[in-house]
């Protein structure tokens, strides 16, 4: 296969993995590989910029090693990558010997011969780098190579700007959970899932208790303060493939994937003592808040996905009528089933 041929098929196959539902660190990693092995390089690593900080910090690598990944870091301006960052210009270094840019690491052990670092950007603005590298004295890299290292590393920044923009789309703003649209979205794959391979699944609508009172009472930030605290202290107690998101106002939404309807009471409980245990502290003030619970289960409750939600929050909706902070089960019938379910003991009220 001619060189061109390489790139178009390289081109088309980043076109589509960009454009696929692949999770996006995947994503980048097969991207960098594909590049690094198109300009034969023996390292090919993506440095992103913490624009807080002005620092780049690796993201993505393929030849070094852990050390180098978690400790190697450039200021802009440092370094072969922190110039380019600051030039928002691609750079071909024949010799990194000879480079007064090239900053050498003293635990880096393995010598680098020949470079090129491009930017990677989004309207003009850098986002980070990404770094081709040679360890073979022989083996210096061409303008022909640098062009095609600026033209591939394009699809990677698209790749992340992509990411960036859906991230920003089903996130939100002032918890950094997932939003509705997500949650809606998600749960519907996951029933879908959950129905072809036999597996349960449950979820749990929350909302925080009094949360009107507390705003009339502290003011509109503290409110804020408390959802932040609240929805950080869901995300911490659950494990890493749940699904939390902000479902509205101060109600939360909690997909369990893989739980039955029993461990999906107990996790909802223990949800409700976490946030139960926590002080907020707000301008010298100490805030205590509670939450309330409804739990529904696939697929006793229901195998439809706007119905499940529905249902949990009718089960919220009881808890709170019997005196909030407290878990209740859906208590309603199934089609063709007559069994009730009862509430979780409540544990207390505020």
């Amino acid at each position: 296969m001619s060189r061109e041929a390489e790139v178009l098929k390289i081109l088309l196959e980043m076109s589509r993995e960009i454009s696929s539902q692949i999770p996006i660190r995947t994503v980048v990693r097969r991207l960098s590989l594909r590049l690094k092995q198109l300009l034969r390089a023996d390292e090919c690593s993506i440095m992103i910029l913490d624009d807080g900080r002005k620092e780049l910090a690796f993201s993505e690598s393929s030849g070094l090693t852990r050390w180098e990944l978690q400790n190697i870091r450039f200021r802009v301006g440092e370094g072969v990558a922190g110039w380019v960052a600051r030039h928002k210009k691609p750079l071909l270094i024949p010799d990194c010997a000879a480079d007064e840019r090239f900053v050498a690491i003293p635990k880096q052990k393995r010598p680098m011969i020949s470079m090129i670092c491009v930017p990677m950007l989004i309207k003009k603005r850098v986002i980070g780098t990404v770094s081709l590298t040679t360890r073979v004295p022989d083996h210096v890299f061409t303008e022909q190579e640098l062009e095609l290292a600026v033209l591939l590393s394009a699809h990677i920044s698209l790749a992340l700007e992509n990411n960036r923009l859906y991230e920003i789309s089903v996130s939100d703003g002032l918890t950094n959970l997932y939003n509705r649209r997500y949650l809606e979205q998600r749960l519907a794959k996951e029933i879908s899932y959950a129905r072809r391979f036999r597996k349960p699944l449950t979820i749990v609508m929350t909302d925080v208790d009094f949360f009107k009172k507390l705003n009339d009472t502290y003011g509109h930030q503290a409110g804020d303060e408390a959802l932040r605290q609240v929805s950080d202290t869901l995300t911490a107690a659950l494990r890493d493939y749940d699904v939390v998101a902000r479902y509205g106002g101060e109600e939360f939404a909690v997909i369990l994937l893989s739980t039955p309807r029993g461990r999906g009471a107990s996790t909802a409980e223990r949800l409700r003592q976490a946030v139960e245990d926590i002080e907020i502290r707000f301008r010298g003030q100490k805030l205590k808040v509670t939450i309330s619970l409804g739990v529904a289960s696939f697929p006793e409750d229901s195998d439809d996905p706007d119905e499940l939600i529905d249902l949990a929050d009718k089960a919220l909706y009881e808890a709170k009528r019997r005196g909030r902070n407290q878990v209740c089960l859906f208590e309603g019938t199934h089609p063709g089933r007559e069994k009730r379910r009862p509430p979780v003991e409540r544990r207390g009220s505020y």
